[in-house]
């Protein structure tokens, strides 16, 4: 039986000059969307045949010995890769993708070691450049960081600093609830200009999302966060990395990894959009600039460019 038959069609397109070349294995953490997309990015851009199947279809992980490379999509194939390799693998390639840094240092170094990878994250001098950018008269942001994100404050308090902004910063723990991370947020948006939402569970609390937004409205300051539902939700601007985009830095991880001598490649998102929430920038009188504008200075100010236009 085939058991990477999770509705996902093997490529058939194949180098003229190997009709039997060795598969590219694709392990995905889950069905949805976004790996789905990333999946069919794959497909289309690699240029071997590929397959691919979920985590959890343990009864294959022996087949993989016999591929070209692998790619894992998420943590959890990540994870999963971790305790279920097989001992006498083939030095072939692997490269991750469509995970956070912070998920990432959570895995085993050994792992970390040997995997060519491409997080979600935006590099952090893009983000305070992104501030300065669409918000040139304020000079005060507010950040909370959590046990996912702790490691950033130097370097993002580094970051702002060279963009003339100052960082009012507050540090959640594991341990802290709704009580803990709404004190905080109190303490941080009283001296702030603006919040900046960084991807870290103990901050970006779904059940309390909402709230932390209307705490930031009622202080009339926008707020900006790593991620296009957010801005749909009632954060001003978003700046994000798509599937799309992510699944065509894996690809182009994949052929300098193929490369003979390569180094590790760890690298944070190399492409962006950016999204506007228009309505919540009016009701706070902000003129930001347009979309189009603010991609195009970010590109030139960070040599990075959004993948198919930015919205």
């Amino acid at each position: 039986a085939d058991l990477w038959a999770q509705g996902i069609a093997p490529a058939v397109a194949q180098p003229a000059t190997n009709p039997n070349p060795s598969p590219l294995w694709v392990v995905m953490s889950e069905r949805n969307a976004a790996q789905d997309e990333a999946l069919r990015v794959l497909r289309s851009g690699a240029a071997l045949p590929l397959q691919a199947g979920l985590w959890s279809d343990w009864a294959q992980w022996e087949q993989l010995a016999s591929g070209s490379a692998l790619m894992l999509l998420g943590a959890r194939a990540l994870a999963a890769w971790a305790q279920r390799q097989p001992p006498a693998l083939p030095a072939m390639p692997w490269v991750a993708g469509l995970l956070s840094q912070a998920a990432w240092a959570g895995l085993p170094a050994a792992l970390r070691g040997r995997t060519h990878v491409a997080w979600l994250d935006q590099p952090l001098p893009r983000l305070a450049e992104l501030l300065r950018l669409a918000l040139p008269d304020r000079s005060r942001v507010g950040v909370l960081f959590g046990p996912a994100t702790r490691a950033w404050r130097e370097p993002l308090q580094e970051a702002l600093r060279a963009r003339q902004w100052q960082m009012q910063a507050a540090q959640l723990h594991e341990s802290d609830g709704p009580a803990e991370l709404f004190a905080a947020l109190s303490r941080v948006l009283d001296s702030s200009e603006a919040l900046l939402l960084l991807p870290d569970a103990q901050v970006v609390q779904p059940s309390q999302f909402q709230n932390l937004l209307i705490a930031a409205y009622r202080q009339r300051l926008p707020v900006v966060s790593f991620s296009q539902a957010h801005v749909r939700s009632g954060a001003t601007l978003g700046l994000y990395t798509t599937p799309t985009q992510a699944a065509l830095q894996m690809l182009d991880l994949l052929r300098k990894a193929q490369q003979p001598g390569v180094r590790l490649q760890q690298q944070w998102a190399s492409q962006f959009e950016l999204a506007i929430n228009e309505p919540v920038a009016r009701s706070l009188n902000l003129l930001l600039p347009s979309v189009a504008m603010l991609a195009g200075a970010l590109m030139q100010r960070t040599g990075a460019a959004p993948e198919g236009g930015a919205r």
